[in-house]
Formats: C-alpha cells, structure tokens, sequence
C-alpha cells in the first residue's frame, strides 16, 4: 500500500509544479505582448497569474511610468516588487526615479539608499545611485558613488565622467571628488575634454596630472598631444611633452636636444607619436628600417620607390623651433639606381600652414653616402617644423632606393 500512496504524491507533487510552470509561462507570454495598447493589460493579467514574482510588477511600473505616466499606479506596482524583492538594487533605482519625477525627494533618498544597501559591492548600482543623486543635485552624494564605481569598474569612465562635467563643468571638483587618484582615470577625463574641444579645461587636468607626479605607460597620453597638433598650439605640445618626460624617464631618449631631430639615426624603435617619427604607408614606396646599411651606426631608413608617380614617402617628424632664428640643416643620403626627372628630397616646412622653409637637392643615379646642407631662417610666425621626405616636382615616375641617416637640425 505504501507504493501506491508514494506515487500518488509523487504526481501530486508534479501536478503542482507543472501548473507553476505553465502559470509562469502564461504570464511571461502576456507580459511580451507585441502589441502595446495589450502590455499593460497582460502584465497586469501576468501579476494575478504570478503574485509572487517580483519582475513583473516592476515591468508594468516601469510601462506605467513610462507610456501612460500614470506615476500613482507605477509607484505602487514598483513598491510591491521591492516588497517581494528587497535585494534587486535596480527595483529601487526605478522607484527612486519615479519619486524623483513626481518630486518626492524625501522618498527618492529612502530608496536610492536602499538600492545601495541591497547591493553595496555593485558598481553599475553605484553608478546609477550617483546619477540619480546629480540629476537632484546632491553633488555630495553624487561624487563618492561615482569614486566607488570608478574604482570598482573603470570601464564606466567615459559615461560617469561625461555626466559631471555635463553638471558643473567644475574641473577641479571633478578631479578631487569623483576621480580616484589613478592617473589612467585622470587621463580618461582628459580625453573627455579634448573631445569636447575644452582646451582650458583639458590643460587643468593635464597640469593636474603632472603636478601628481605619479607614473603612467606614456602612449596613454598621444591622444593629448596630438589634439594640441590639431588644435595648432605648439607652445603646449612642446611642454607636454617635455612633462610627460619627466613623469616617464623612457622618453628622455627621444627629446630634442643641441640636435632638434629625434632619433637622428633610426637607432631606436620609432615610437610614431610625440616627437619622434610618424608614419604611415604608401601605396609605391616601401619604408623600412635597414639594418644592415648605415652611415653611422647601424640602422637608417630605406625608401624604395616601384616606378609609378609617389609624392611623400608618409615620414613626418614635429620639431620645436624659434621664431626669427637661424638654423643649420644637414642629412646623410645613399642612392642606387634611382631613376626619374625628380628624385627624392628632404622637406622642412611650416607645420601648420604647410609652408616650404627648406627644400635640398634632389638626389639621383647611384651615389654613396654624401651629405646634404642648407641653412634656413625660420620666419617669425612658424614655431614648429614638420620634417618629410618628398619629391618636388612628383608627377613623374620613380625607381630605385635610397637610404638616409644622421639628419641634423641645430640652432645657430
């Protein structure tokens, strides 16, 4: 007798579990209503089906404050899925916004303050909390949130750090309240700024960053440097970039010195930022560092050019100069078999306007290593030279190698 009676409860037991199943089935199935005008109705059919599942009475506050601003019934139907729910901090977060929109400060508090006792260790609760309190204008809530959830989560950077410069465009508030002292985070706040084009503001954190004097991996900040290319102030590129060297001792090897051109000689890995040599490819001529022909040392760069038109071999470096000041040039150059009406030379210009200030001769045939000099004087509204490879005239074609070493740019 006994087995019969263990089966029948069995089943008892099964029955009651498959009509759980197929309740919650049904009111998940009303609660997707494609169609709005039936989403309402059917979360509400959901609740009667499902009491006692938290989500759905919180969906339907959520489309009640939302689509039918009906902030009563939303309110309620909020309030009950915290009551069935208290540990989901993103229940309270919607309360607390309603509260807000219907201006219940006292309440919006309560269940921000609940959101983040539910879920004290979460960044994304800490985060929206932060949010919440700035909207209301509780900078003093705001701001620690927002360091909690930077530590915790600094993927969050750019939205948290957007949101208080969108509040009170306050660089230093910003920078001492809601930013840990992490040069990384510092430096996302600053790219922040440069992508709004807040130059002033961007040169705060920048000087922020360097009074802290606490070290960074220096390719972090290229961004900066190059939106002060950008923006044509060469004064601040040259002093960023001679304080980022002092923050990374790995830089001091390539800033200008009695010779203005960095890595002269291609002797070290080209960094293709900051002072040193940028690059990019070109379709006819192939750019590389040889290291088995050089005039001194070991390395110098190779152009060799296919024999289609080429124009710029895509090497360009930025160089610091002085106004109405007299400079000495000069370049190490090796050609073979370079064929063409226009051969390659070596450009000094305006970095900015474009401007040629210096242009050598153009070289040709087979020749060893001979050196190229010139003088210039730089005119008095040019502080920063772009150095380049070019040919002048370059509608015609080209074949044949060249390698060039040893530059020199010294102030006389």
């Amino acid at each position: 007798m006994k087995k019969p009676l263990l089966i029948l409860l069995c089943l008892g037991i099964l029955s009651i579990y498959v009509a759980r199943v197929v309740k919650i089935y049904l009111a998940q199935s009303l609660a997707d209503s494609p169609q709005r005008e039936y989403r309402v109705a059917g979360l509400e059919q959901a609740i009667q089906l499902a009491p006692d599942d938290a989500e759905l009475p919180h969906l339907l506050g959520l489309r009640l404050s939302v689509s039918d601003q009906d902030d009563d019934r939303a309110i309620a139907n909020l309030r009950q899925a915290v009551v069935l729910n208290p540990n989901r901090g993103h229940y309270w977060l919607d309360l607390a916004s309603v509260y807000q929109i219907t201006g219940n400060v006292d309440k919006e508090k309560e269940a921000l303050q609940s959101a983040l006792n539910a879920e004290p260790g979460d960044p994304e609760i800490a985060a929206e909390a932060g949010q919440l309190f700035l909207e209301s204008g509780d900078l003093h809530r705001a701001f620690p949130l927002f360091k909690r959830a930077l530590e915790q989560n600094p993927d969050a950077a750019q939205t948290i750090l957007a949101a208080c410069w969108n509040a009170t465009e306050d660089v230093n508030l910003i920078l001492t309240q809601a930013i840990p002292p992490n040069p990384e985070l510092q430096l996302a706040f600053l790219r922040t700024l440069t992508e709004r084009e807040e130059s002033p503001a961007a040169n705060a954190v920048w000087q922020f960053i360097v009074a802290a004097n606490k070290p960074f991996r220096p390719e972090l900040s290229l961004f900066y440097t190059d939106y002060l290319l950008q923006e044509r102030d060469a004064t601040t590129f040259n002093r960023a970039l001679h304080e980022l060297a002092g923050l990374a001792p790995e830089m001091q090897a390539y800033m200008p010195d009695a010779n203005l051109i960095v890595n002269a000689g291609f002797e070290r890995p080209v960094l293709r930022w900051g002072f040193d040599w940028r690059y990019q490819s070109d379709d006819h001529i192939t750019a590389r560092i040889d290291d088995k022909i050089a005039h001194s040392g070991s390395h110098s760069l190779s152009l060799s050019y296919d024999g289609a038109p080429a124009y710029m071999a895509g090497w360009t470096q930025f160089v610091p100069v002085q106004p109405n000041a007299d400079y000495d040039f000069s370049v190490w150059i090796k050609s073979e078999n370079v064929t063409t009406s226009s051969g390659p030379r070596i450009a000094l210009a305006d970095a900015f306007t474009g401007a040629t200030l210096l242009l050598t001769d153009d070289v040709l045939d087979t020749h060893p290593w001979q050196e190229l000099k010139s003088t210039l004087r730089v005119p008095a509204d040019t502080n920063l030279l772009a150095v380049r490879f070019v040919r002048n005239p370059a509608n015609t074609r080209i074949r044949g190698q060249v390698w060039i070493d040893d530059l020199r740019l010294v102030k006389r």
